[in-house]
């Protein structure tokens, strides 16, 4: 996993990665997002600090979610 600080994708290129994925924008919870990018909660935390890793985004006093699409733009970085 790369310390680079992630940029969240441009709209196109967000249509783009969703359209490749075959699925719609949609907010991801923390079990969805362990699954699509097979982080653990708290190596994802310590991205998250780094700025290494999408930002999540708070849904309120103790929800938060990932769009989907941060993901796949962060997957895809990944490989890079």
């Amino acid at each position: 996993m790369s310390d680079k600080i992630f940029s969240p994708p441009s709209e196109e290129v967000r249509t783009k990665l969703l359209a490749r994925s075959g699925q719609c924008e949609r907010l991801v919870r923390e079990g969805d997002r362990r699954a699509i990018t097979g982080v653990s909660r708290t190596q994802w935390w310590t991205l998250e600090r780094k700025r290494a890793a999408p930002a999540r985004l708070k849904l309120g006093c103790n929800s938060v979610a990932w769009r989907l699409s941060d993901l796949l733009a962060w997957i895809e970085q990944q490989g890079a």
